[in-house]
């Protein structure tokens, strides 16, 4: 729950809102960043990317960050008005389910900027960023059909949120594009992070046939070990959870983002908008295969290469679709 404090930042501690919340603090000069979290920092997904992305802003900018892990979604609201109330000029609200509170709260803050993960609604003061993973979800699906012997791989995510069901929607697609027969199984396990749910759905998945999971939540990657099947991890390079299983990772830096949304910020010229890096941008990419690639045939390793590469000359564009899935 404690974070570390770094060398000229302010780290906030998760219960810190709890115990001082009706306290005013005089604004420091220059720009405070704060980020409100549904997860651990040290999940090796989504949290950590948008802790590192915090922390890469304050190196570049020399910004004064403060974080709050493991925030549920009741009690999001009273932490980024304790945020706004404290002076923290810029207010990211990383997690899809916080969009309502980050609305709520930008209205009776307007001087404050918010950001909120895949926002529904935006306002003047409230922009939303997207994760373009599927982008890589795409290259994923060819490397997980091609890699596959049964024709057939999963999916694991949690909420079918837009974002994820892009995600999903591309996953499929890559993997209908290498091999037209391919079969995908997906399973949303009904919460941002439930372990012991994901893995559970993700043994059953291997049960069906699937030898090749693409692991869009904690614990499936423990089911990829378990029964000694290809996993394709996400958000980070997560082949240390699972060395002989994870082939590679689908990572997304938010350094750029957060870096960029801050400075924009500083320079009083932020637009209330999707801010969305990708592959173009250098934030989406593929992690190394730590030699798992040994196991994929050449010829699905060159067409995936080549897919990444097209994305990011803008040859090809991954189709962004959102619809909902039974």
């Amino acid at each position: 729950m404690f974070g570390k404090l770094k060398a000229g930042l302010k780290v906030a501690l998760a219960v810190m809102p709890l115990a001082f919340g009706s306290i005013a603090i005089a604004e420091a000069d220059g720009l405070k960043v704060a980020m409100v979290l549904p997860g651990p920092i040290s999940d090796n997904d989504w949290n950590s990317v948008g802790y590192n992305g915090l922390q890469a802003a304050a190196k570049a900018l020399g910004v004064e960050v403060a974080y709050s892990e493991n925030v549920s979604d009741a009690d999001a609201e009273r932490i980024l008005r304790d945020y706004a109330s404290r002076g923290y000029g810029l207010i990211f609200a990383h997690s899809f389910s916080f969009g309502d509170a980050a609305l709520n709260v930008a209205e009776d803050f307007p001087n404050t900027t918010f950001m909120a993960g895949t926002a529904k609604e935006l306002a003047p003061n409230l922009g939303t960023y997207s994760n373009p993973d599927y982008q890589g979800a795409y290259l994923a699906g060819m490397l997980g059909a091609g890699a596959s012997k049964t024709k057939t791989i999963g999916w694991v995510g949690g909420m079918p949120a837009p974002n994820m069901l892009a995600n999903l929607h591309a996953y499929e697609a890559g993997a209908k594009e290498m091999v037209p027969d391919a079969k995908v199984l997906h399973t949303f396990i009904g919460s941002w992070f439930d372990p012991p749910k994901a893995k559970e759905a993700a043994i059953a998945q291997v049960e069906q046939g699937a030898d090749v999971l693409s692991a869009q939540g904690v614990g499936v990657i423990d089911a990829a070990i378990a029964k000694n099947v290809f996993a394709l991890g996400a958000m980070t390079d997560q082949n240390h959870l699972g060395p002989k299983v994870v082939l590679t990772s689908v990572t997304w830096d938010l350094g750029p983002l957060v870096t960029a949304v801050a400075k924009a910020v500083e320079d009083k010229n932020w637009k209330s908008q999707n801010w969305s890096y990708g592959i173009a941008q250098g934030s989406v990419k593929l992690a190394d295969f730590h030699g798992l690639d040994a196991g994929v045939p050449p010829e699905v390793l060159k067409a995936v290469q080549a897919k990444f590469e097209a994305i990011k000359s803008g040859a090809f564009t991954v189709p962004l679709d959102t619809s909902n899935v039974e």
